[in-house]
């Protein structure tokens, strides 16, 4: 035999047997309750832990997962190598898999009428006791006494209490206290059983993250994610975490999932040490699509610069910090920082909550350049449906129903277009004490900062009903035109030498259903009499701080010439939808996996 054949045929033998070595062959490794981490991971002998796929998925590789719920916090030690050699997460198909941060305890102490006791050796937290750490950090602004931790009764998280005697008062209700050895939680489960029900309490501070920075091209998907404790995560972290996490990693997937009761944040696509944030090319370029996150204490998704070149399509968050119990200046069900040319579409937001403080639907908070805010939906916010806050943009809203709370800014070179803005005005506050950076277009090399002062904001071809734009004040490059003010709703005091203000009454309702919201209203004649123009760069120029007109993330200049459904205008209509017409309207929204 040649040599050289030789060699080959043994190159081919270890690409078999070795795992990670470069050659490997894609291919589909198992999970399954009924495994054994000793066995092979194929179908017929699948591996019992997650993790322990992970530990030897290579690129190109599928991690596919059998029903059950594992408890782990899965911590993959290497992402793939390009779009064609992904490492994939998922489960199997039309099966139900809860990945959970939680254990489950049946060792509860009946103490007195429904409350309850375990007490548990520190040793069973790990190096992570939830119970032990409190909820901490920056713009953290009430509730500071509050644990990392919670309990849950089939499905349903209780509310934290400050003393043992408060759990005797009423039922789903806890408290904790721990000591350097033992960790006492005491619940009121009411006439329930816990050691014969579903009673679980958070161990894991995240479920679905790496330790190690900067990993690539990971797919997480269909998914049930639940309970997991991390901390509050502000900014200024040099780590944020969350339930399910990217450590500043690139082109990760993450689709199809559930995330229900993050402690703090559902998706965090936040700060991590160790990266070049000057180089756009190192992080972000991520997708967040058809996730359902609810019922997060701080944000559904969240981070600071991660979220950079990234689309954030199709999800429903709802019931944001639904029990306001601790919250501030971080609390929203979107909130992005420091991120360039990132998307967010197609979304459904609502149920945004809070004692003081927060309480947005998308955030886009200090120094983002080249956000498209388009095609969302947002209703029942405590706070401002829409807040920009401190950018330059420039920042494109286009395509949205926005609902109730006005949109807030101290930001410049916003451009709303082709939007129905319903008792949803514009509330704009100058910021003159700080300032932010803007950026060389389309990088994160920073040329300057600013502060945050109202200039060369412009709408064109909105529908506004009841609220309006007459408490906006004149500022330099500012255009309105081509709107609709709806049942007395106020035009703005320049431009609108085109708009029409109108008495009719549009009959607008909006119904909720578990996983969707259904949206009517009515218009009269004289919508069909407003013929606007194209929202485009060649309308809305080349905006003076950032020297880039409304363009994607390629420089590419962008026309608004499809409606909140993706369907193209005929011609530039007010409104979100390229069928408006006189009579009743109907939108819908429902998520895309709906049963």
């Amino acid at each position: 035999m040649a040599l050289k054949t030789w060699i080959l045929l043994v190159a081919a033998f270890v690409a078999v047997i070795v795992p990670g070595f470069s050659e490997v062959s894609a291919r589909e490794i198992h999970v399954a309750k009924t495994g054994s981490d000793s066995a092979s991971g194929s179908q017929a002998s699948p591996f019992l832990t997650i993790n322990k796929a992970a530990s030897i998925a290579q690129p190109g590789d599928t991690v596919t997962v059998q029903a059950g719920t594992y408890r782990e916090w899965i911590k993959p030690p290497r992402g793939g190598t390009d779009d064609s050699k992904r490492i994939t997460y998922s489960a199997a198909t039309g099966e139900k898999v809860f990945i959970k941060g939680s254990e489950r305890i049946t060792s509860w102490a009946h103490k007195s009428r429904g409350v309850w006791k375990v007490e548990l050796p520190n040793s069973f937290f790990g190096d992570y006791n939830p119970y032990a750490l409190n909820v901490s950090g920056s713009w953290l602004n009430y509730g500071k006494w509050y644990h990392r931790g919670d309990v849950y009764l089939n499905g349903e998280a209780f509310y934290e209490k400050q003393t043992a005697e408060e759990v005797n008062r009423a039922e789903q209700i806890w408290h904790c206290q721990a000591d350097e050895e033992i960790t006492i939680i005491r619940a009121n489960f009411g006439k329930t059983n816990p050691n014969t029900e579903l009673a679980e309490i958070n161990v894991r501070e995240s479920i679905f993250m790496p330790q190690t920075t900067g990993l690539k091209y990971i797919t997480v998907d269909s998914f049930h994610f639940m309970h997991a404790a991390a901390n509050w995560a502000p900014p200024v972290l040099e780590l944020q975490t969350g339930a399910v996490g990217t450590r500043m990693g690139k082109h990760w997937i993450i689709q199809n999932c559930t995330i229900t009761n993050a402690r703090c944040v559902g998706i965090i696509l936040g700060h991590a040490p160790g990266v070049d944030y000057s180089d756009i090319d190192a992080f972000g370029d991520h997708i967040i699509r058809n996730n359902i996150i609810r019922r997060c204490g701080q944000a559904g998704i969240a981070g600071q610069k991660g979220a950079t070149r990234s689309l954030i399509s199709g999800n429903f968050i709802e019931d944001t910090n639904y029990r306001k119990e601790f919250g501030g200046w971080e609390t929203a069900a979107i909130k992005f920082h420091n991120s360039v040319d990132t998307v967010i579409s197609g979304n459904l937001i609502r149920g945004v909550f809070r004692q003081e403080q927060g309480a947005f639907g998308i955030w886009i908070d200090y120094a983002n350049q080249g956000t498209r805010i388009t095609g969302n939906v947002i209703y029942n916010t405590q706070a401002a449906t829409v807040f920009l806050e401190m950018n330059h943009g420039p920042t494109l809203v286009d395509n949205n129903i926005l609902i109730g709370e006005n949109v807030r800014s101290n930001s410049e070179a916003t451009v709303f277009a082709h939007n129905l803005f319903v008792d949803c005005g514009y509330q704009y506050n100058p910021d003159t004490k700080r300032r932010s950076a803007y950026y060389t277009p389309h990088t994160t090399k920073s040329v300057g900062t600013k502060t945050g002062t109202a200039q060369d904001e412009k709408w064109f071809n909105n529908i506004f009903i009841r609220q309006g734009l007459d408490d906006v004040k004149d500022a330099p490059g500012c255009t309105s035109d081509y709107n609709i003010f709806s049942e007395g709703a106020g035009k703005s005091s320049f431009g609108e030498e085109h708009s029409i203000v109108d008495p009719f009454v549009t009959g607008f309702t909006h119904e909720s259903y578990p996983l969707g919201v259904t949206i009517k209203f009515s218009l009269n004649d004289s919508a069909s009499h407003l013929k606007g123009p194209w929202v485009d760069a060649e309308l809305v120029g080349v905006f003076s701080t950032v020297g880039q007109t409304i363009e994607d993330r390629s420089g590419n200049p962008i026309r608004v010439d499809t409606d909140i459904n993706g369907k193209t205008f005929a011609d530039p209509i007010a409104g979100p939808l390229v069928n408006i017409q006189q009579g009743k309207n109907t939108f819908e929204w429902m998520y895309h996996n709906a049963e």
